[in-house]
């Protein structure tokens, strides 16, 4: 595909040394990438000399599809950019049920202000899921995780205090009734 579009670059530049200048790529790579794709078609698409490059009949007729595959290719591109910019699509979470309570709607909220274009689907289950078999993008995990190949980060840690039943802030913890 990128010897397709390197052909409609010298095609339409009419030399290989043009072309490089537009691809920013030696022109003996140039040259040498286009005979290659003439070899692995079996057919000479161009009519060379010292000083310009034409095309053959069938280097016009291919041509056009070079064309074609280089439109598609940059709007491929600037399809994938504009992803980046603002990204679309769904995004699947799972989480212990007392965080999905408690920290995703603060979370979740701030995040589709930021990506209004990326639905949530929030999964709040004490269970673990195999994240790949149910296809999870993200997964909150109290604990440690083991047997499965993930991407596993540490965000937070949690400290775990044991308090009585009637704690009250005013009286002292040795105080408190128990």
């Amino acid at each position: 595909m990128d010897d397709m579009i390197l052909l409609a670059e010298v095609a339409e530049t009419g030399s290989f040394t043009r072309a490089r200048g537009r691809i920013g790529m030696p022109k003996s790579t140039v040259s040498q990438r286009i005979a290659q794709l003439e070899a692995r078609l079996g057919l000479r698409l161009l009519n060379r000399s010292t000083r310009h490059v034409s095309l053959t009949g069938s280097g016009q007729v291919y041509l056009e599809y070079c064309r074609r595959v280089r439109a598609e290719v940059s709007a491929a591109d600037m399809a994938l950019t504009n992803l980046k910019e603002q990204p679309v699509g769904t995004l699947k979470i799972t989480c212990p049920e007392v965080t999905a309570t408690y920290f995703m709607p603060t979370f979740l909220h701030g995040f589709t202000t930021q990506f209004p274009r990326i639905a949530v689907e929030l999964i709040a289950t004490n269970r673990h899921l195999d994240v790949i078999r149910e296809r999870v993008d993200f997964a909150s995990r109290v604990g440690t995780t083991t047997g499965q190949d993930l991407i596993v980060r540490r965000v937070s840690s949690i400290k775990r205090v044991s308090m009585p039943a009637q704690y009250s802030p005013e009286v002292p913890f040795e105080s408190s009734p128990v």
